[in-house]
């Protein structure tokens, strides 16, 4: 019952936070886009945040306190704010500023008065908390000792796990599908807490999130995602795909030990003299029609993405070295053929990894790195090949 209550309260807590940036004076600084939600208007810099939340009015020692030491926190909880229950928490963020964080817990604050209503026994409240988990729109377990303890009724479902006494005999190993080289749950959570990470089993793109529900137990929430926004997938300039998805499929083919491909990191020489000869519109303009240009001369299958600045990454999948090489040559070709709008004609450079079976992420992703470094230094436009 207890632990069912726990894992309760980290699902329906996980909701939206918003924030309000305040100095010594509680004078607003900054604000977060949906703050309006909570306090019904959007506080404007220099105003004064008692203002808004008068509930903090009585508390300028504690918070006075916070701006010095970054581990003093102040906490006000289930505030009733514009029809919303919310926690209030005033944390460090440097020696001039708090981060006022307003916590939405509507879900968690009516879902436990409805329980409550229905009965006061035990058996009956802890079979509706188990009822509410298997309702969410999620595969949910939750790990003590690095091994899964607890699962609701989706996770199960969709490892084929007839009970729970199984899953320890399974082995599951969700963290390999986050990053092969990570060796424990309290690893993945480590690198996922407070934060969302992309991650792919079977041929499902699952979002990652992770709390703490207790000292010893963690809440890992995996969110099936068949369509992922476009926002959450792509780059906004070019329209092509960001890293952060990239990498979900980059995973993927390190992981499947019978498929080949190749990584690509391509970027346009002299990128910086476009900007400043021509204006950083121009150089927009010219990130979007190059990501075009090779995007309309890869396959279907194959994924392109950007870097970030004027670097790119691909990904050639079920090909070998040599079909690789040739198509990778054959785009350095194209774009120095084309005649870009604005500027005319430029060229960029290429480095290629091939995946190797001892590889990580972060190897090949670095190999092929390394290898367009080389491509520049030998002159650029050119393409460099890079092994272990």
């Amino acid at each position: 019952m207890k632990n069912i209550q726990i894992i309760l309260n980290a699902v329906l807590s996980k909701n939206i936070f918003e924030y309000v940036l305040v100095d010594k004076n509680f004078s607003v600084v900054g604000t977060s886009l949906g703050i309006k939600m909570y306090l019904g208007s959007t506080p404007n810099e220099g105003e004064d945040i008692f203002a808004y939340l008068p509930e903090l009015i009585g508390s300028e020692d504690d918070i006075a306190d916070i701006f010095s030491n970054p581990t003093f926190s102040y906490l006000l909880e289930s505030v009733h704010k514009s029809d919303y229950y919310i926690n209030v928490s005033v944390e460090h963020y440097n020696e001039d500023t708090v981060l006022v964080l307003l916590h939405n817990i509507t879900d968690l604050t009516l879902s436990r008065k409805k329980l409550l209503q229905y009965s006061n026994e035990s058996t009956l409240l802890s079979n509706t908390l188990q009822k509410i988990l298997d309702q969410q729109n999620a595969l949910l377990f939750v790990t003590h000792n690095n091994e899964i303890s607890y699962s609701n009724e989706q996770f199960m479902e969709y490892f084929s796990i007839k009970q729970e006494s199984d899953i320890p005999r399974r082995n599951l190993q969700i963290y390999k599908y986050l990053d092969s080289t990570l060796k424990s749950y309290d690893e993945m959570f480590d690198r996922v807490n407070s934060k969302e990470e992309y991650l792919c089993i079977k041929d499902d793109t699952f979002i990652l999130q992770a709390s703490l529900v207790e000292s010893t137990h963690k809440l890992f929430t995996l969110t099936k995602v068949t369509k992922l926004s476009k926002e959450m997938q792509t780059d906004s300039l070019t329209g092509i795909y960001n890293k952060s998805y990239f990498n979900t499929f980059l995973e993927k083919l390190i992981r499947a030990d019978d498929e080949e491909g190749v990584v690509v990191v391509l970027d346009i020489d002299d990128f910086k003299k476009v900007n400043d000869t021509y204006g950083h519109q121009a150089g927009d303009d010219v990130l979007k029609e190059f990501a075009n240009l090779i995007q309309s001369s890869v396959r279907g299958d194959d994924l392109l993405a950007r870097w970030g600045g004027e670097e790119f990454l691909l990904l050639l999948k079920h090909t070998n070295l040599e079909n690789a090489l040739k198509k990778v040559k054959s785009l350095r070709a194209q774009v120095a053929a084309h005649t870009f709008s604005h500027i005319g004609h430029m060229t960029s450079s290429f480095g290629v990894a091939w995946k190797e079976a001892d590889d990580d992420i972060h190897s090949l992703l670095q190999r092929a790195d390394k290898a367009l470094y080389e491509a520049k230094d030998a002159g650029k436009n050119r393409v460099q090949f890079k092994n272990i």
